[in-house]
């Protein structure tokens, strides 16, 4: 806007410099210029013709010099250098030159410090260009590790809810076998009294039939041993009743006797299976309390790889936050860069072409105030 607002202002000085000049250059104003001149080579009659022949040399000269300065001004719209027409057409070839070899000299200032300003612009905004894009880059990397980061993190996390899962599984696992362990052991000791004490009742069993038998036998040898030498053989018994009862002792010590080795047969493996299960019981405590530790050992150690985890996530967070505050910096430097530089660096051909030949126009028009012919 102010931009804009300058160059219609300027415009307008331009088109007021231009009429100006148009008034200056127009054929009355010569007639009234020769007039005037006339005028004070009448006045000065007493001097010598060749001051008159200088005079006139010096109007022409001037109108050349002023017409070549006014081509190149109103072909750039240049308000100094309309400025300058005017004041070749009426002041005095001395006073003119130092004019324009200030005017010179301050066009060529103008071309070298526009060209350090270009310069220095495209050097500013290719190094600010290049920081963002370095930047950008560093952006995507701290993306892309804050990623892989939190993604570390949260396998780390379930890891270790698992680990610890496992471990308290085991943990009760162990619990209960323990428990089930002193369950098997109790009933193992009451079977194993049970068949003792069934052992002991059938062996007293066992020894009073076998006292009730021999005691029997012994009654009937006495008997036998007690008939008179020589007298008739008592007759047999009236009924075979003493001799089956006699017989059937040994079915019933024998079936006791069987019941006893089954008793002691099933205590030895009731014993047996309690070994083996007492066993089964150690080394089931054994492997699982190595898996409690090695788990509890990979649950440390996880936590381990977290902590350092979540500790580069927070660093990389924080330089994250630091490349987006630089990245607004930069971002904010560009903008200034092409707000100060995007005039010169669009126009700059233009305006350096532009410059060059105005500051040929005026070496030019000095030329000819000097003298130089130019073809005309």
């Amino acid at each position: 806007m102010a931009y804009a607002a300058r160059v219609k202002v300027r415009s307008e000085e331009i088109v007021a410099l231009g009429e100006t000049l148009k008034i200056l250059t127009a054929d009355e104003s010569r007639d009234l210029f020769d007039k005037t001149i006339s005028l004070v080579q009448l006045s000065s009659s007493e001097q010598k013709s060749a001051e008159a022949e200088r005079l006139q040399a010096e109007s022409r000269l001037s109108e050349r010099a002023m017409q070549r300065i006014a081509e190149v001004a109103r072909r750039h719209h240049n308000w100094a250098l309309v400025s300058l027409a005017v004041r070749v057409r009426l002041d005095k070839f001395t006073k003119v030159k130092e004019v324009m070899d200030k005017m010179l000299a301050e066009l060529q200032k103008q071309q070298k410090e526009e060209y350090a300003k270009w310069e220095f612009c495209k050097k500013s905004i290719d190094e600010t260009e290049d920081s963002i894009k370095e930047g950008e880059n560093t952006k995507e990397d701290l993306d892309e590790k804050h990623t892989d980061l939190v993604n570390t993190i949260e396998t780390l996390s379930t890891s270790i809810d698992e680990l610890k899962k496992e471990v308290t599984d085991m943990e009760v696992s162990l619990k209960k076998a323990g428990e089930d362990r002193k369950e098997e052991n109790e009933l193992f000791q009451t079977s194993v009294s049970d068949q003792r004490v069934a052992i002991n009742i059938l062996q007293k069993a066992q020894t009073r039939l076998k006292a009730f038998y021999e005691q029997k036998s012994l009654v009937q040898m006495h008997t036998a041993s007690r008939q008179v030498p020589g007298a008739a053989a008592p007759p047999p018994p009236a009924s075979p009743k003493d001799y089956e009862k006699s017989a059937a002792a040994g079915g019933v010590l024998q079936l006791i006797a069987k019941i006893i080795t089954d008793a002691e047969v099933t205590e030895k493996e009731l014993e047996k299976d309690e070994q083996k299960s007492q066993e089964d019981y150690s080394a089931f405590v054994v492997s699982t309390k190595e898996s409690i530790e090695a788990d509890s050992a990979a649950i440390e150690e996880k936590e381990s790889q977290k902590a350092s985890a979540e500790s580069q996530k927070a660093e990389t967070e924080e330089a994250q936050l630091a490349n987006k505050v630089e990245l607004e910096k930069l971002g904010e430097l560009l903008k200034a860069h092409h707000l100060d530089c995007d005039f010169v660096l669009k126009f700059f051909d233009l305006r350096q072409k532009s410059r060059a030949e105005e500051m040929d126009a005026i070496k030019d028009a000095k030329a000819i105030l000097s003298g130089a012919n130019f073809g005309k």
